[in-house]
């Protein structure tokens, strides 16, 4: 679950935009090399400020030593006094003086209310020989003592505390100067990075918006190639993938144009077939079986059969010629000819509902002042619904159903629905040659550029839809939806 969690964490940060991140690497980059910079400065220059200041202390203080040394030796306090109150004037760091004789006792000091006790408390070695300059803490800040003796201790010993003002002053001072250079050289690092940021990012959503228009269909896009480096090199490269892309583009319409074409044909030679041999069983074999009809009943009483042989024999011919007069309708229908699809699908509808137990509703919806439909509009829906009729009928097992033509301005809808035991739709690849009627639904409707959405649950019917634009060119392929 960590690992997940954790990987999902590294997808996000990987997933920030390239300004982001370049701004914030460029800005961690300068904080942290700014931080350990001042960190390394300021402690490298508080080394020297204070090694400074303990040579300065231990000359103040030396110097101090050989002043009082006289008063000192007769135990002039007074003068000794005003010798401290004078260096005090000189050196303002000096925050205070402590004169003590050779046994430790205290001859005189600056402090004139008495010397704190925590100074008195402080356990110091004897001077000499260990003098030197010794560090602890009070509310003003780290006080620096320094202790040097009198006439080499002989007259006592002097103690000087100084204050590090001088040294938090400078520090500070130091301090302030890197962090301005810190905040100019972050403002300089962050103009650095936004314009390699754009230098960057420029090309790369070119590249990007150029890509959408390439899925989009567009492949005669390219893209500028703004320099040699590695975005350059892959700018170069897409655009030969793009010409590549458009040549092929232009190759498949071609090819694409040529079969539509080829098919187109083909459809309209089967057409023509379709009414050249519905016009020969009309014309041809309808006539020659009416009249074989009359010359029957023109020879019944010559003739020496009987009467219900005749009368079986004449119903068997008649039957014969509407037979006939029904193959020559449903290959080719003269009325999708000479009135339209409305009234043909009008009339088919009707001549299966009165031979078949299917109960079928029609609707044809157009607004008033549009003219009739061409013919490569016409021809294609009506055998789309003759053969969605046809399949209600032979497999869907259904007892009712309807069929609606929806016509608009721009373009033109189909909808067939059943009431049927329905079938698995997600099937219907695996169905072979039982779904030839539906495959010719889709190569009839893609050639004119719509789409066929097949809608079916098993035991809930079935629902074709077809819908074809009126505005386009039928060479142009659309999807092909089944669900």
């Amino acid at each position: 679950m960590s690992g997940k969690v954790l990987s999902g964490f590294v997808w996000r940060v990987l997933s920030i935009p390239i300004f982001p991140k370049i701004m914030g690497i460029g800005f961690l980059t300068a904080i942290l090399f700014g931080g350990v910079t001042l960190l390394q400065m300021r402690a490298g220059t508080s080394r020297l400020l204070y090694e400074s200041l303990e040579r300065k202390i231990l000359t103040i203080t030396d110097s101090l030593a050989d002043t009082i040394e006289r008063p000192a030796s007769i135990g002039d306090a007074y003068s000794i006094l005003k010798h401290l109150d004078q260096a005090r004037e000189i050196f303002p760091e000096i925050r205070y003086v402590i004169v003590r004789y050779t046994d430790g006792r205290i001859m005189t000091s600056t402090f004139r209310n008495g010397i704190p006790s925590d100074l008195l408390n402080i356990s110091l070695p004897r001077c000499p020989p260990e003098c030197g300059i010794q560090s602890y803490g009070s509310p003003e800040g780290i006080i620096h003592e320094a202790r040097s003796p009198i006439l080499d201790g002989k007259a006592g010993t002097i103690q000087v505390g100084f204050i590090d003002r001088m040294v938090s002053r400078e520090l500070a001072a130091f301090t302030v100067t890197v962090i301005w250079g810190l905040v100019l050289c972050v403002a300089i690092g962050a103009c650095l990075a936004l314009l390699l940021t754009r230098i960057l990012t420029r090309p790369i959503h070119q590249l990007v918006e150029s890509t959408n228009r390439i899925r989009e269909g567009k492949f005669e896009t390219t893209a500028d190639v703004y320099s040699n480096d590695e975005i350059g090199r892959l700018a170069v490269a897409f655009n030969q993938m793009s010409e590549a892309l458009n040549q092929y583009q232009q190759e498949v319409r071609v090819k694409e144009k040529a079969r539509v074409s080829l098919i187109e044909r083909i459809v309209q030679v089967q057409e023509d077939e379709r009414k050249s041999i519905s016009r020969e069983l009309h014309d041809h074999l309808g006539q020659s079986l009416l009249a074989i009809l009359l010359q029957v009943q023109a020879d019944r009483e010559q003739s020496k059969l009987t009467d219900s042989v005749c009368d079986d024999v004449e119903k068997s011919i008649r039957n014969l010629i509407e037979e006939v007069h029904r193959l020559a309708w449903g290959m080719r229908p003269s009325i999708l000819d000479d009135y339209g699809l409305d009234s043909a699908l009008g009339r088919h509808i009707e001549e299966v509902s009165q031979h078949s137990e299917l109960d079928i509703d029609y609707s044809f919806t157009s607004p008033p002042g549009l003219g009739r439909l061409p013919g490569r509009i016409e021809v294609p829906l009506f055998r789309i619904a003759q053969e969605a009729i046809t399949n209600v009928q032979r497999h869907a097992e259904a007892t009712h159903a309807s069929v609606v033509v929806l016509r608009q301005p721009n373009d033109i809808t189909l909808l067939i629905e059943d009431n049927g035991k329905g079938f698995d739709s997600s099937m219907m690849s695996e169905r072979g040659d039982r779904c030839l009627g539906l495959i010719g639904m889709r190569e009839r409707v893609a050639l004119l550029g719509g789409t066929v959405v097949i809608e079916s649950v098993p035991g809930e019917g079935t629902t074709i839809r077809a819908k074809i634009p009126l505005d386009r060119d039928p060479n142009v392929y659309t999807n092909i939806d089944s669900r």
